[in-house]
């Protein structure tokens, strides 16, 4: 009689399942039908987009003819100079102050009222050489000498 031969397994095999898992096909399944939802809303949308676009073209075409045909009507007529509204200026004495602070010979007249210290823009005023509070006593010399 001839031997019958045994086969052995050479290598450890991976098991083959025959289906997914329960919780991958639950999510594959939801996955697909929120692509499906939102594809068609989308279609959905643009469909809706362009019905709008179109009306709003429309009113804005007719909206333009009406605003011609007005301009057409309307005669342009002078407006007479008792209707206009003069608008006076409002001046109080801070505003007048920092107006003449923009002069140069009031604002080196009222230094420290005008520029705040310290300031790269408006250096403070020299003294003329004239000018007479600026004169100083000159220290006195003392000389050095040899008396016995």
């Amino acid at each position: 009689m001839a031997r019958k031969r045994k086969q052995k397994l050479h290598g450890i095999a991976e098991p083959m399942l025959g289906r997914d898992p329960l919780f991958i096909r639950l999510c594959s399944v939801f996955v697909d039908n929120l692509a499906l939802i939102l594809r068609t809303a989308l279609v959905t949308g643009a469909l809706f987009l362009v019905q709008d676009l179109s009306d709003f073209y429309d009113r804005v075409a007719d909206d333009s003819v009406e605003a011609e045909t007005a301009q057409i009507a309307i005669e342009n007529e002078p407006v007479p100079a008792e209707d206009i509204a003069v608008i006076e200026p409002v001046i109080n004495d801070r505003i007048l102050h920092a107006k003449n602070c923009t002069i140069a010979e009031y604002r080196e007249a009222h230094y420290d009222n005008c520029v705040d210290e310290p300031s790269s823009v408006y250096p403070r005023p020299e003294a003329d050489p004239d000018d007479i509070g600026y004169l100083a006593d000159d220290s006195p010399v003392m000389f050095a000498s040899l008396d016995n």
